[in-house]
């Protein structure tokens, strides 16, 4: 069989836009790495390897999922998604199906071999890829700011907007990349509108966890010892915060450096200021040729940008004196040579050279403060808006609100403020279009607009100097109300992915609206509503804090309104007990939220929330160590549900009905439940839903599915559906759902299945999750497991370190299954020796076990007494309880546990020289597992019931 790690060094396929070096597991596109699934890049490392030979469905099966057994609809939905990450805009075809044969890779590959001495970490490569023509004429600047690095801590480079300060950054970022063992990192911080979120992009670029009590130390402890740059781009607006936060690094991390682009210096310690000048310029008298002109960068530059408008122009010797005198008028700045550029075929260079001079002429900054050549880019942005028709320069205004992209019927709403019917704004669209002063292109089938960012900050600054712009942002806000309300009521009846792709991509015109609906000026109660109703947009993000800290914000509102409509506090309310939920330490106000929100229910009518409620309730009582309790509501849920035909919820009821049997002991009982669920939701391509009830159906049955698996002794399938969940969950994009799959299910079945190989993987998954966005609830259960896998491996400490992360797992008030936690630590500190620390916990385990119900655990929870007690030398005690731990875990139908039982009764039994009874115990307890049925419990039992059986077959032949 062929291997994953094919052979030594650093292997790069290089095809189409794609680079793919497999070690590494990284796909990247035009320099950004593409986001897909671990078992999908299996498939490609196989395809690659043998592009162009046909690779069979088995061949795949076998690589991609070594000794496990899943169904080939697997690999059907690996591919599907595979195909869709190389899917480009061109549609060309990478990967062929041969019918009833396999896959062919059949795109031209190229290959490239590096040593595996580079081992630099490819989450920090984030360098967006540049091409060489857009570093036109800035060589020099290049070249010196490199030598410059190779001694100053920090760089800023400093300069007017307009001046390519970008494109520089990205440049010498990917000049000096070899230089920089772990690479070169760009964080764009134009996007970013608060100073308050600085920090958190810096995180996300560097790939740090987002935590909200010291994101900065995530990002210290991640980066210390790495040889890196850091390349902070567009920091004026944040120029206080971000000093601060440079500052810090700085000190912190003597081994990396920061270049930073901005119009004003940091002004830290460390730092060293490079002023960009304008590109070259002729002088007066200079540039009079052709070939003299091309001598200046700033010339290159706009016969460039005039030939990507006309690919035939070449310039001659008659338009050489007006390019140059027309970039001098412009003072060399990139972003105007651009703008003048794109107009010299509309008007001509004569035209534009005297335009130019007399709008520069009659043009006057009045009270403006800014620099020179500031100044000299908003008299050509200013230059090109007076162009515009009154109704145009309008329009402009009015759709500078948008924060990204937006479509016609956007538009359209805006433009009523001019009394626009639709025609007339498909009409201004065109024009501004053709104008380049809006963006236009097709994504999924949808014609969508957009402004560049500098032609956006000038039609903002232009809407608040017309007056316009309170009145702009309130029609813009009830807008984006709309549409997220109608987002709301179509989401139970459009698929996913279609709502998806249509309202996900609005996440920053919500929270534009947000701010100015909770500013002085704006519309409070506009902003309840709209809170209410991004609510599900939050959920499918997993943008869980921040939904949290929006909805707190909106119920302080009301209480200032006092007449907030009790369906929209219900929704708040709603979300916030949900929210509160995976908070990392879980709230004692919790239950009384959930209360609160099902009252609100019953008041309002509204039978969905008060489904949601229940559920909550339930969950939330089951999940505290109270079962039984979450048991009885759950039978008011169900009643609830098929009143309303609600068969969804009913289905979730039962699923969760089944989780607290599992935990009370009633095993059989719950394994029904979880198969007839299965059933309905066998296949892995099935439709992705929404996660209604916080996680994605087909997700959460598998996963609990897994559960009674594993301690019905089924571990083979157990992991199976277990890992089918995981899988389920990455493919479904829902950050909650694969994080909930991993921390919950996979992590503690797979340790408890003795497979620490696959615990720890498990756990790097959640590590990544993290980084994508910072979901507290897991973060001591993951810490305590990955203290569980260093004790098994016997490093030292390493109980006593499991029992301080037990601790705090239980002051996160992670109780639902404290008493197995508590068991698992007494018997780690029991193997290191700690007899007196075991005697405590097994005893505080009991009490937990007996106070929650816990009845799944006790088995498991008296064999580890016995062991206690068997070191103790209390050799009889110690057989009572491993004979009462088989005989509880026998008649729950816990084999899982039962087996362990009798495995230590036997090596007890052997030890005492009493064979017979070990042998006889051992065969009726393997006699219950399946022969193809393999996990380390059962194969230690085996393999001592071999011994002990051929030991036997010894004596009665030598007698």
């Amino acid at each position: 069989m062929e291997s994953k790690h094919h052979q030594p060094g650093i292997t790069t396929y290089i095809f189409g836009p794609f680079r793919f070096i497999p070690q590494r597991q990284l796909l990247l596109r035009g320099g950004l790495t593409v986001r897909i699934g671990g078992r999908a890049l299996d498939i490609l490392t196989l395809l690659v390897r043998r592009a162009g030979d046909i690779v069979s469905k088995n061949e795949l099966l076998t690589f991609c999922w070594p000794s496990t057994y899943v169904h080939e609809s697997n690999l059907k939905v690996n591919v599907a998604a595979l195909r869709k990450a190389l899917a480009g805009e061109e549609e060309e075809s990478y990967i062929a199906t041969v019918a009833g044969r396999g896959y062919r890779f059949v795109a031209e590959i190229e290959v490239q071999r590096a040593e595996s001495s580079d081992t630099r970490p490819p989450a920090l490569q984030s360098l967006p890829n540049l091409q060489l023509t857009e570093v036109i004429g800035r060589a020099d600047e290049i070249s010196s700011l490199a030598e410059k690095l190779k001694h100053a801590r920090c760089l800023t480079i400093v300069g007017p907007g307009g001046m390519g300060k970008t494109t520089i950054a990205l440049a010498l970022g990917h000049s000096v990349l070899a230089e920089y063992s772990e690479g070169v990192c760009f964080i764009d911080l134009s996007t970013v509108g608060d100073a308050q979120y600085a920090i958190a992009a810096i995180a996300a670029g560097v790939g740090a966890r987002q935590r909200s009590e010291d994101t900065l130390s995530e990002i210290i402890s991640l980066l210390h010892g790495q040889h890196m740059l850091l390349i902070l781009d567009n920091c004026e607006h944040l120029s206080p915060t971000v000093s601060s936060i440079a500052k810090r690094l700085l000190n912190a991390l003597p081994t990396i450096r920061i270049f930073a682009t901005s119009r004003e210096p940091l002004q830290i310690e460390h730092e060293e200021v490079y002023r960009l000048p304008h590109l070259s310029l002729p002088g007066p008298g200079e540039g009079t040729t052709a070939a003299g002109a091309l001598e200046f960068g700033a010339v290159r530059l706009f016969v460039a940008r005039a030939s990507g408008r006309r690919a035939n122009y070449v310039l001659s010797d008659a338009d050489a004196p007006l390019v140059s005198a027309i970039c001098r008028r412009i003072d060399g700045i990139p972003l105007a040579i651009e703008m003048v550029a794109s107009k010299t075929f509309p008007y001509g260079l004569p035209t534009l050279l005297a335009m130019l001079e007399q709008r520069f002429l009659l043009f006057s900054n009045g009270e403006r403060t800014a620099p020179l050549r500031q100044q000299t880019l908003l008299a050509t942005l200013d230059w090109s808006y007076r162009l515009l028709s009154d109704d145009e320069a309008a329009l402009l205004r009015l759709v500078s609100v948008f924060a990204g992209m937006f479509r016609l019927e956007d538009a359209t709403g805006m433009a009523e403020a001019l009394s626009f019917d639709a025609t007339q704004t498909i009409d201004g669209l065109e024009r501004l279009t053709s104008k380049s002063l809006i963006c236009a292109d097709y994504q999924d089938g949808a014609l969508n607009y957009r402004l560049l960012e500098s032609t956006r900050a000038y039609a903002t600054e232009r809407l608040s100097d017309e007056g316009e712009r309170e009145d702009a942002l309130r029609r813009h806000a009830w807008q984006i109300l709309a549409l997220f309300e109608r987002a709301a009521s179509e989401q139970e009846s459009r698929k996913k992915t279609g709502w998806m792709a249509e309202y996900a991509h609005r996440i920053d015109d919500v929270r534009n609206a947000m701010s100015w609906a909770f500013s002085p000026n704006g519309d409070q109660m506009l902003g309840v509503r709209l809170t209410a109703a991004a609510i599900p947009l939050w959920y499918e993000l997993s943008s869980l804090n921040e939904m949290q800290s929006r909805v707190e914000r909106a119920l302080l509102a009301t209480k200032d309104l006092g007449d907030c409509p009790k369906e929209v506090t219900m929704k708040l309310i709603a979300a916030k007990a949900s929210g509160m939920s995976f908070a990392q330490h879980l709230p004692l106000d919790t239950e009384m939220a959930w209360k609160e929100c099902y009252k609100l229910g019953v008041e309002s009518g509204n039978a969905k929330y008060q489904i949601f409620s229940l559920w909550g309730l339930c969950s939330y009582l089951i999940y505290t160590g109270r079962p039984r309790e979450g048991l009885a509501g759950l039978k008011d849920f169900i009643s609830l549900a098929e009143s309303q035909s609600d068969w969804s919820a009913v289905d979730e009821a039962y699923r969760m009905m089944a989780t607290a049997e599992i935990y009370i002991g009633e095993i059989s009982s719950a394994r029904r439940r979880l198969e007839r669920l299965a059933a309905q939701n066998r296949k892995l391509t099935d439709p992705i839903r929404f996660a209604r009830f916080q996680a994605e159906k087909g997700v959460a049955v598998r996963c609990s599915l897994s559960l009674v698996l594993w301690i019905s002794g089924e571990v083979t399938r157990a992991m199976q559906v277990t890992r089918a969940a995981v899988e389920r969950a990455e493919i479904s994009g829902h950050v909650v759902s694969h994080s909930n799959a991993l921390a919950v299910f996979a992590v503690p079945l797979s340790f408890w299945c003795g497979d620490y190989d696959s615990t720890e993987r498990f756990l790097e998954a959640i590590d990544l999750n993290g980084q994508r966005e910072d979901i507290g609830v897991w973060r001591e259960s993951c810490l305590f497991f990955k203290a569980a896998v260093r004790a098994k491996q016997g490093q030292p400490g390493a109980a006593h370190e499991l029992k301080a992360r037990l601790r705090e797992l239980i002051a996160a008030r992670n109780i639902l299954r404290a008493p197995m936690h508590y068991s698992m630590v007494a018997e780690a500190l029991l193997d290191a020796g700690s007899l007196t620390d075991a005697q405590d916990l097994i005893g505080e385990a009991k009490v937990l076990a007996i106070d929650q119900d816990a009845n799944w655990c006790l088995p498991e929870i008296i064999r580890i007494s016995a062991l206690i007690e068997l070191r103790c030398g209390k050799s009889e005690e110690a057989e009572i309880l491993l004979r009462e731990s088989i005989t509880r875990a026998s008649a729950m139908g816990a084999l899982a546990l039962e087996i362990r039982a009798s495995l230590s009764l036997s090596r007890k039994l052997v030890g005492e020289g009493r064979l017979d009874e070990a042998c006889d115990l051992l065969n009726t307890s393997c006699g219950r597992f399946r022969r193809e049925e393999a996990f380390p419990d059962l194969a230690a039992a085996r393999e001592l019931l071999l011994s002990l059986q051929s030991s036997d077959e010894r004596s009665v032949s030598f007698a």
